[in-house]
């Protein structure tokens, strides 16, 4: 229903909406999909957001291993203050 909408748009003389309407054909799978599975990309930017903080964190550090380890510790969420009580 969707292409043939975007097809009727663009036969008429609304230019506007024939804009829209090739905003809608360059985005046809992403929007079918989202239909089919009500998934966004929010757990993937949750996701680099970790990994941007973890990233000016292990600033200095060349070695993967050791950002990969800050990663996980943000993301883990641990609670230092019961074996180190000075931890922020």
């Amino acid at each position: 229903m969707l292409r043939q909408w975007a097809t009727n748009v663009m036969r008429s003389k609304v230019e506007p909406m024939k804009e829209v309407a090739r905003m809608v054909r360059s985005h046809i799978e992403g929007i079918v999909a989202w239909t089919q599975t009500r998934q966004t990309n929010g757990f993937l930017e949750a996701i680099n957001g970790l990994f941007q903080a973890a990233k000016r964190k292990a600033r200095g550090y060349g070695n993967f291993s050791t950002i990969r380890t800050v990663v996980f510790l943000l993301a883990g969420k641990l609670d230092f203050s019961k074996i180190n009580p000075h931890a922020a």
